[in-house]
């Protein structure tokens, strides 16, 4: 073989085996398995499966500089996505308690005249209350001992002495006037339970008590009442005497 003749890198088309050829010649045979082959088309294998070898080692690291580059860009998406999800944490905590404040806020502008009006009502209908038919007050006997609830309701007076004691207490017929006496009970005191006379605009309901002792202690509880169609709608004044004559009545 000339010195001049350069040599070339080739593979064998028949086992592979690595060899090199004149690329001059076109045809060769392979000191490995001794076939004939082509010498272009052994070159050509060469380069291919060299060439193929270098491409997937550019790819390998081109490949490894994206997952990197991937990661970096991933990682910074996810501070990013943290930052963002910190921000809007933070502003719905703010557009919450902004919330909270104007709620309380209009609680307060709402609540303070809803009650001036409810305390305002409540007190103008405990005024009537007190006044006509669910109305109760309280007098006391002339001798300052014993106290008689009374009570309109339903078109009748409740006379209601919870502790008689030793006084005797009763209802005064012959001097009520345009008034019956409906019942007496006694469960924890005495209950009078009054009504009205259709015939009469105003009335009178008298309680006798007596208590004796070393000598005879007695009064007179008057009752002043408004009357209506016989319903009897109010208390119009209350009086205690120890003398019935020393009590004027209406028309008398």
């Amino acid at each position: 073989m000339s010195e001049d003749v350069k040599l070339v890198p080739a593979m064998c088309t028949q086992c592979g085996g690595k060899l090199t050829v004149d690329p001059l010649k076109e045809e060769a045979q392979c000191p490995f398995c001794g076939a004939s082959f082509m010498v272009q088309k052994a070159i050509r294998n060469y380069n291919v499966q060299n060439a193929t070898i270098e491409h997937v080692d550019k790819v390998n690291i081109d490949m490894s500089g994206t997952v990197h580059s991937v990661l970096d860009f991933v990682g910074q998406q996810m501070s990013e996505s943290r930052e963002m999800k910190r921000e809007m944490r933070k502003e719905l905590k703010e557009a919450r308690e902004e919330s909270n404040r104007e709620f309380q806020s209009n609680f307060v502008k709402i609540a303070i005249p809803f009650f001036i009006i409810f305390f305002t009502f409540a007190g103008v209908m405990m005024f009537f209350l007190n006044r006509n038919d669910d109305g109760a007050g309280y007098s006391e006997s002339a001798s300052g001992e014993g106290e008689v609830e009374y009570d309109v309701e339903r078109g009748r007076l409740y006379l209601d002495i919870a502790n008689p004691g030793n006084y005797n207490w009763e209802f005064d017929d012959f001097n009520s006037r345009g008034t019956n006496l409906d019942s007496t009970k006694e469960r924890d005191g005495l209950h009078f339970e009054i009504s009205g006379d259709d015939a009469c605009t105003r009335g009178y309901a008298v309680l006798h008590w007596s208590l004796e002792d070393d000598f005879v202690q007695e009064g007179y509880m008057i009752y002043e009442l408004e009357i209506d169609d016989g319903d009897i709608v109010d208390v119009m004044s209350t009086s205690n005497v120890d003398d019935i004559s020393e009590y004027t009545f209406y028309g008398g």
